[in-house]
């Protein structure tokens, strides 16, 4: 099929001449036929865009690599542990979900040249926040277990059971699938017949991505609200045990030594766990307020904007699935020492296999 490109706006010295390209196409029929590769060489000055560096495959390839190991040791680790526990549940639920992560972001790098640019701005908008609602929900399941334990225990451990846990995990999947893939659905641009205006590049409604920034914002808000509450009580707790004893509504109760190093160590983590997750996520939510400002046709530096789209990508579906099993996981000592455990034993196996201790015959022993 020919395909008249006299009048496309290529790139040229101006700043915003890239975003102004891509808007061109987007809102052109030439969306429909072009692939997005043939777009972004056209549009970027280099025809590389944000993920073209050298060295790129490289770099995606070895954090995913990290990633994906250190997640599927989290599950192998709670599987061989059997504790029917709600939190091992949430622990595996989130490293499942961050291996997902993994290998959508290195699909979504190479469907550039397969689809067309108007169905690859729909994947990039509706497969990429799949992985991160079920990254936000995860965290937001796993910050409400750590409230409800430390703020109300003996509810938590006389009535939350691991089958609560499944059904919450089962839900969130569901919901993020049927809110992330609505687009494609028909709350797009061309199903609705929404005016320009109102389209990010041609293809999404700016009410789909207001709706999912207001989404992530409330999950955010909760996870923070949460784990700061848990942190406040644990200080609470420790500078009245600093006294001898700690205050609770059915009386005084002495902490012992353990249960203090205990609340330390759990106020700690709790901290790193808001410091971790608040670089992140905030890092995405100003992604998603410049995608607002780039829908409402504010005028923006397209290059700024793709340099920005680099970091959050690479923050969120390559270096959050690293720090999350660090940061959740591996601080509980026994799944970290069943990991470990089975790592050193599996290597002596190996090395047992690759070199077999060699068996002297009696015939051989000199008396």
């Amino acid at each position: 099929m020919e395909v008249n490109l006299s009048s496309t706006p290529t790139a040229d010295t101006h700043p915003n001449a890239s975003g102004k390209c891509l808007q061109w196409f987007a809102e052109s029929g030439l969306a429909e036929n072009l692939t997005f590769e043939a777009v972004k060489t056209i549009c970027w000055d280099s025809g590389s865009g944000a993920f073209g560096f050298l060295g790129r495959e490289v770099l995606t390839v070895s954090l995913s690599v990290i990633g994906i190991l250190l997640n599927s040791l989290v599950v192998f680790g709670v599987a061989k542990l059997q504790q029917h526990k709600p939190l091992y549940y949430l622990i595996a639920n989130l490293a499942f979900t961050d291996i997902i992560t993994n290998v959508i972001g290195n699909v979504m790098l190479e469907l550039d040249d397969v689809v067309t640019y108007r169905q690859f701005t729909l994947f990039l908008v509706t497969v990429l926040h799949f992985p991160v609602i079920l990254s936000l929900t995860g965290l937001v399941l796993l910050s409400m277990d750590r409230y409800v334990s430390v703020q109300h225990a003996i509810f938590y451990h006389t009535t939350v059971r691991g089958w609560h846990v499944l059904a919450a995990v089962a839900v969130a999947w569901v919901s993020a699938a049927l809110l992330c893939f609505s687009p494609m659905m028909g709350w797009n641009c061309n199903t609705m017949g929404t005016s320009a205006e109102l389209c990010f590049l041609g293809a999404v409604e700016v009410s789909y991505i207001l709706f999912m920034t207001v989404l992530c914002a409330a999950g955010v808000g909760v996870v923070v609200f949460t784990n700061a509450r848990v942190f406040v009580t644990l200080r609470r707790r420790l500078a009245v045990a600093a006294d001898g004893n700690e205050q609770q509504e059915d009386g005084r109760v002495h902490m012992n030594q353990q249960q203090i190093v205990s609340a330390q160590k759990k106020a700690r983590s709790v901290l790193v766990i808001i410091a971790v997750f608040l670089v992140a996520w905030l890092l995405f939510l100003s992604w998603q307020l410049s995608v607002l400002v780039t829908a409402f046709n504010i005028s923006v530096d397209s290059r700024a904007v793709s340099l920005h789209f680099f970091c959050v990508f690479l923050v969120v579906m390559w270096l959050v699935p690293i720090v999350n099993p660090l940061v959740y996981a591996f601080r509980l000592p026994a799944l970290r020492r069943m990991v470990w455990d089975s790592l050193r034993s599996g290597g002596v196996r190996l090395w047992r296999r690759l070199v077999p201790p060699q068996q002297v015959h009696p015939a051989d022993i000199e008396m």
